[in-house]
């Protein structure tokens, strides 16, 4: 799995579920659509107004610790995030990530300039603009699978609907 023309945003410092959506907003709406014009309103103000599609997110520090709050993913595909890279994860935001379909991965030093365009090769675990070559652990064939089908619900959906003979039994 391919991915190009990939937006870099640069983020500084480790990041919390509510830096990414405040929790005010998560009593607010319930839509993840109306949720995303308010990510990283108070950590870094003005931000969700530049985000196009495609962006991706590039983070030095810690990323996603805190609460597990699952709307601070949904939030971010809403507003057109595709992945975010960062060091190290807070464990359930990069559940969260993964089974909603936003790409979580770790790379310990990833230096790139702000609004440069990279592509990330899933399959053979590479991050490359230009020159620059940055390698990960690539995901599992499961977790690609569940990305191209949108997230483990899709993906658990679409495997029952071909299962003919599946039977809930308690």
């Amino acid at each position: 799995m391919m991915l190009t023309n990939l937006r870099v945003r640069n983020i500084s410092g480790d990041v919390s579920t509510d830096d990414i959506i405040p929790a005010k907003y998560k009593h607010m709406y319930t839509e993840p659509e109306q949720l995303a014009p308010h990510i990283f309103e108070n950590f870094r103000p003005g931000f969700a107004e530049t985000v196009h599609s495609n962006d991706f997110i590039v983070c030095d520090g810690i990323f996603g610790i805190g609460s597990s709050r699952e709307q601070a993913v949904s939030s971010m595909l809403a507003k057109g995030i595709k992945a975010v890279i960062a060091p190290e994860f807070g464990r359930i935001f990069y559940r969260n990530a993964w089974n909603l379909g936003l790409i979580a991965i770790q790379i310990q030093k990833c230096e790139l300039s702000e609004y440069e365009e990279v592509e990330i090769d899933l399959i053979n675990g590479v991050l490359t603009k230009g020159n620059k070559i940055y390698s990960f652990l690539p995901p599992s064939n499961f977790m690609i699978k569940m990305l191209e089908v949108g997230g483990i619900l899709n993906y658990v959906s679409r495997n029952m609907k071909q299962k003919k003979d599946y039977h809930y039994e308690d």
